[in-house]
């Protein structure tokens, strides 16, 4: 029997009346040591090698190659002829009249499954006029193992066929502390030191004789071939991790393809998750080391560049509801001067760069209807007295202008929770605010959906909005109806780029709403973009969503009316 495995070269007899195996080195060229899951055919003697993967999965090296295998010439050719396409994990089966050899499956240098069948002919490789074409593959050797190999062409003594295999089975006898003591020594001393190491020191000294040195040697040889193999193997397995809500376990894929990932991750799933996705007809999403949801072979292969490849299942609805902002209203309150600055020092990034940004954002690119403060300075009452004069001035409680969402912002101090600081150091609730717009205060916003944003200087608890309960017993923070939360604070006063909220959404809704980019997709990469940015510490962000769809914008069109007189004649 003969065995080949990436640099090791076998030829492996057993003698039935000692129940003994004997092993000897074979040589292996150097374009196949590096390659393994290769295919093969026998013929006459002959042994076949077709393609082969080097087993990196950043770079992989893939061959087309040919290789041929001569038992009785104990040599290795390759071919000028070539397999059409590189290919590894294949299957090779040669016809009952050996004039042909059929190749079939196996996945090539991109990781894609083949489904072609070759069939070729064996003249082409074992013909006088193809062997013209063939080159001989350098073989690199050490003397001692040219001198062994051509011992192994040789007809072996009975004698000396028994002496090999008794000190094999020697070595496989020996504890782990001894063959540890005996590599240790062969790896740092010279041969002759070893040899006398063993015939005069060490504690099979009466065992060993000089004529069974060699056999020893090529004991501990193809034992620390065999363990470095392993080795590799195990470093070469594809593994990754899948979150499961609180549970983390470890998969090994076959291949880097978005199907194997998604079988992997199915078979991590337990039957709480099978009634689950059942009973709320759901299906798994599965999301990358940034957040990027994975949905095809390349996003599986750069996840795995990663030094720990994780996923994350995200449940998502088959069904999932979308509303679409065409007309939205924005109302915007952004507070930055205050009457006593040493309690509360004015905020000019407010009026200079959030107001900016908002309307750059809602006003110009999606045209909505923006309405804000004009004074930046807003005690207890104009609060009050402005948000009363929007519901009068826009008639809201009808909405006799069609809006279908709406948008609030707010801007400035906050403190205990959900309070804004007026400009005079009085509290607002935030709560009582948004709580205007609900369905009960509201009706015509009912179906509305609605996004309130809170960007807040923040020098103790983080805003935390009412417990209410939704669908089934689940607890969540919201408001008592439809919309987005989305609460952005910083701590102690001092942050290097107080408007980071403001900028990331107006960088990350407008380059995405045109393609029809889902709002709560877009607040996780606008998360990503503040934890990435330099200026972002001593920044939370945090957001809640107590809808059941999801939000599109669209640009608003205007209409434009063109008024024609006709004259009498």
């Amino acid at each position: 029997m003969l065995l080949f495995c990436l640099k090791i070269g076998l030829s492996i007899e057993y003698d039935e009346n000692n129940n003994t195996f004997q092993f000897h080195q074979l040589p292996v060229c150097d374009d196949i040591a590096s390659l393994y899951a290769y295919t093969y055919v026998y013929i006459n003697g002959i042994i076949l090698f077709f393609g082969g993967w080097n087993g990196n999965i950043l770079e992989i090296v893939v061959s087309r190659s040919v290789h041929k295998y001569s038992i009785r010439e104990n040599k290795w050719l390759t071919f000028e002829n070539t397999l059409s396409s590189p290919l590894y994990n294949c299957v090779a089966v040669l016809s009952e009249e050996s004039m042909y050899v059929h190749i079939a499956g196996g996945v090539d240098g991109e990781y894609n499954s083949m489904s072609a069948h070759m069939k070729k002919k064996v003249s082409e490789w074992l013909s006088k006029e193809e062997m013209k074409k063939e080159i001989e593959l350098k073989v690199e050797e050490e003397e001692k193992n040219e001198d062994e190999t051509s011992k192994i062409l040789k007809k072996q003594s009975v004698k000396k066929k028994v002496e090999e295999g008794k000190w094999m089975k020697w070595w496989n006898q020996r504890e782990q502390k001894d063959k540890t003591e005996i590599i240790e020594k062969f790896k740092t001393m010279s041969n002759e030191q070893f040899q006398l190491w063993l015939l005069n020191e060490c504690k099979w000294k009466h065992e060993i004789t000089k004529d069974d040195i060699n056999s020893i040697r090529f004991s501990i040889d193809a034992y620390l071939e065999l363990v470095t193999t392993n080795q590799d193997s195990k470093e070469d397995e594809l593994t990754a991790y899948v979150i499961i809500d609180e549970r983390k376990k470890l998969i090994k894929m076959k291949n880097l393809t978005f199907e194997e990932l998604l079988r992997q991750s199915h078979n991590c799933l337990e039957w709480k998750d099978m009634q689950r996705m059942r009973n709320k007809n759901l299906k798994l999403e599965l999301i990358g080391t940034n957040n990027n949801i994975i949905e095809s072979n390349e996003g599986v292969i750069e996840e795995f560049k990663n030094k720990e490849p994780t996923f994350k299942i995200n449940w998502t609805s088959f069904q999932q509801l979308i509303k679409t902002i065409k007309n939205a209203l924005v109302i915007m309150i952004a507070i930055s001067e205050y009457i006593d600055n040493k309690m509360w020092s004015n905020l000019p990034n407010v009026k200079e760069t959030d107001i900016k940004n908002f309307k750059q954002l809602f006003k110009q690119e999606l045209n909505y209807e923006i309405v804000c403060n004009q004074s930046p300075k807003m005690t207890k009452d104009d609060i009050q007295n402005f948000m009363d004069r929007i519901v009068l001035n826009f008639k809201l409680c009808k909405n006799t202008n069609k809006y279908d969402g709406l948008i609030m912002i707010i801007c400035g101090y906050g403190e205990n929770g959900n309070t804004l600081i007026a400009s005079d150091g009085k509290c607002v609730s935030i709560d009582k605010i948004r709580s205007s717009f609900n369905c009960h205060k509201m009706e015509s916003f009912k179906d509305f959906p609605k996004i309130f944003i809170t960007d807040m200087c923040c020098d103790k608890n983080i805003p935390k909005a009412n417990e209410i309960v939704k669908k089934g017993n689940e607890i969540s923070h919201g408001h008592n109806d439809d919309g987005f939360l989305i609460w952005s604070t910083t701590k102690g006063h001092r942050v290097a780029d107080l408007s980071l909220l403001s900028g990331c959404i107006k960088k990350i809704v407008n380059s995405k709403y045109k393609s029809g980019y889902p709002f709560n997709q877009m607040l996780q990469d606008i998360s990503t973009e503040i934890r990435n940015n330099k200026s972002s510490e001593g920044y939370c962000i945090e957001s809640q969503d107590t809808t059941d769809y999801d939000i599109i914008f669209q640009q608003r069109i205007s209409v434009n009316y063109c008024i024609f007189f006709a004259r009498n004649m």
